[in-house]
């Protein structure tokens, strides 16, 4: 470590310090304050530790919660920038909160969430480091931040390019995510589901009909949600890819939980996922593959994922009263869908919460929500006692769901959070809160008033 770099590490705790004694939650001054003094401090930082990035649109936070389980019962150590802040001054928060006042990290593993259009600023300090990067998929998300998928595939591209000795972990589901095998990278592992996930596969629209190498449009062998699937193109014979992990059969649907079999690297594994809904599947499937990859047998896998837990507003629960809450977080249109399909199953007789924000962290343009298939929804959630709008655009989502078909007497709009609570809190009913991200931020700061809650930063 330089004296320069040492001084920067110096200048980024002492501002963490200042931000919890004034009772701030941000996470990114400190790493501005450091990449300021010393640019390349990831350099110095990184240099003697093994790196795990995630990236892609949806499941990076909940895939990277499972890694670390998976890495902690391998006996190793990691750090991760837990609180989510994954663009550059996120993740250099992140290591100089890990490292000594000397700029020394004592862990085995750095575990990065790292945001799709960030990761290029982010992995280019890595060079000759041992680096896996896994890609989860690509949807639209955010159209005013990323443009069209495409633009998102190349952005997640010109990151891994930077790495010549990355091992990559992808999605074979996703034609997108899959497109990334074109890299020079020696060796690439595939994860995916390996048939239909369940009866009533979403039809939603695709993000990516047509061939990303010929243009000539995907057909598929079977379709699990969105535009993951057993994909292949007829004309260039582009398709998917054979899977180190894949999921063959789903033995048992539960509330929170399903009871599946996999293959891992040849070998039939059957195990419980404590983690409710079908796209958390793959975001098992992804940690179990980082999991053999760092030589954790099939046995401590089957134990980690039995015991896992919910984190911020990926499906998690909150006593409040009489009724448990469920926080659901939803961000774009295939998400949103597979959310649909989960509350389907649930069949839910309380309440149902829908929160919808346009600040930029959400995305301006919310028009995505006239993709997201709430018809589907209308008919099993006839024995919900209520539904209520909350949010900056609430009056928006009411109407996409009158043009559902939804029943318009059981709706209440309710933007001021702490009276909503309340109301929850009064009915006694269990909740589905389905919220977009700064609209769960603020749910929650609220909700803390009421419930103890683990705090987690924005």
């Amino acid at each position: 470590m330089s004296i320069r770099s040492t001084a920067a590490v110096w200048a980024g705790k002492f501002t963490t310090k200042i931000l919890k004694l004034v009772g701030s939650g941000g996470t990114s001054l400190p790493g501005k304050v450091v990449l300021k003094m010393c640019p390349d401090i990831l350099g110095h930082l990184a240099k003697d530790m093994k790196i795990i990035c995630v990236t892609g649109t949806n499941g990076k936070t909940t895939t990277c919660h499972v890694i670390r389980d998976m890495i902690e019962t391998n006996g190793d150590t990691v750090f991760c920038n837990d609180a989510g802040a994954n663009l550059l001054n996120g993740v250099v928060s992140a290591f100089v909160n890990a490292a000594t006042l000397s700029g020394k990290i004592d862990k085995d593993y750095a575990l990065l969430e790292c945001d799709e259009a960030a990761l290029k600023s982010i992995v280019q300090h890595f060079g000759e480091l041992d680096v896996t990067a896994v890609v989860t998929n690509i949807f639209r998300d955010q159209l005013d931040r990323y443009g069209e998928v495409l633009t998102t595939v190349n952005k997640i591209r010109a990151g891994l390019e930077q790495l010549p000795n990355v091992k990559l972990v992808l999605n074979a589901d996703c034609s997108l995510t899959t497109s990334l095998n074109d890299l020079p990278h020696s060796e690439i592992f595939y994860y995916g589901v390996n048939g239909p996930l369940y009866e009533g596969t979403s039809s939603d629209i695709s993000d990516a009909v047509y061939c990303i190498h010929c243009k000539t449009k995907y057909q598929y062998e079977y379709r699990t949600f969105g535009h993951l699937g057993g994909f292949y193109c007829e004309k260039c014979g582009y398709k998917r890819q054979n899977t180190q992990v894949g999921l063959t059969k789903v033995i048992q649907w539960k509330d929170a939980s399903s009871v599946v079999e996999m293959d891992v690297f040849g070998n039939s594994v059957e195990a419980e996922v404590c983690l409710p809904g079908g796209y958390n599947l793959y975001n098992a499937l992804a940690a179990t593959t980082i999991a053999k990859l760092i030589g954790l047998s099939e046995d401590k896998i089957v134990s980690v994922l039995g015991g896992l837990t919910t984190h911020f507003g990926r499906m998690e629960q909150v006593q409040l009263g009489d009724g448990m809450l469920n926080l659901v977080l939803v961000k774009n249109p295939a998400g949103f869908n597979e959310v649909i399909q989960f509350l389907i199953q649930q069949k839910p007789t309380g309440n149902i919460v829908f929160g919808l924000n346009d600040n930029y962290a959400d995305g301006k343009d919310i028009s995505w929500i006239y993709d997201v298939e709430f018809e589907r929804l209308t008919e099993h959630a006839v024995g919900a006692k209520h539904f209520y709008f909350t949010g900056k655009r609430a009056y928006d989502m009411q109407l996409r769901l009158k043009y559902a078909d939804f029943d318009t007497e059981k709706f209440s709009v309710e933007k001021d959070y702490k009276t909503l609570i309340t109301q929850l809190q009064q009915s006694g009913e269990q909740t589905f809160l389905v919220l977009s991200y700064t609209c769960m931020l603020e749910f929650r700061d609220k909700l803390a008033e009421f419930v103890p809650l683990k705090k987690y930063e924005s």
